[in-house]
């Protein structure tokens, strides 16, 4: 079975649209797992383009997404999204410009800033999920009740997966 990838695109299986768990439609979990991986590397670079617009990159969303949690240092946030501190500056410079996030001195390290989320940081970052969650609505309630079922179990399954 040619799993999906970007330089070869999907070809229909001969079981396609054979209802789950039948047997006909299994494969070796690493080609599972291939497909998998590629099909939520799309979905999300997807879902990142459909809300970014003009005003939030996907580097910006991200760095916004950590800094949701309470405040962290240009250190910690490069760490986190596994970038060079220059990198991470720019996209903090950038944020900061915006007035989406605030710098502040850091009360145990005089060498060190906090970096934190503003008001209209939180308004943009939670505006960005909306988009993206209607767009991934509008998709999902193209598809047959059957569908949206196998999608609901699969994203129960996900969940679990990436918490252990």
């Amino acid at each position: 079975m040619r799993a999906l990838d970007p330089e070869h695109p999907a070809e229909p299986r001969p079981d396609a649209g054979r209802p789950a768990g039948t047997g006909a439609d299994t494969c070796p979990p690493g080609d599972l797992a291939n497909e998998l991986r590629i099909a939520v590397m799309r979905t999300s670079r997807r879902l990142r383009i459909e809300a970014s617009g003009d005003i939030l990159s996907p580097g910006q969303y991200s760095v916004l997404v950590g800094l949701s949690s309470g405040p962290r240092t240009l250190g910690q946030l490069a760490a986190r999204e596994g970038v060079q501190a220059p990198s991470m500056t720019r996209i903090v410079k950038a944020l900061e410009d915006k007035g989406l996030a605030t710098r502040a001195g850091h009360p145990d390290d005089a060498r060190q800033v906090l970096l934190s989320i503003s008001d209209v940081g939180a308004a943009t970052l939670e505006r960005a999920r909306r988009e993206r969650t209607a767009w991934l609505s509008r998709r999902v309630d193209e598809l047959p009740a059957a569908d949206r079922a196998v999608l609901e179990r699969a994203a129960k399954l996900l969940q679990g997966m990436s918490a252990r």
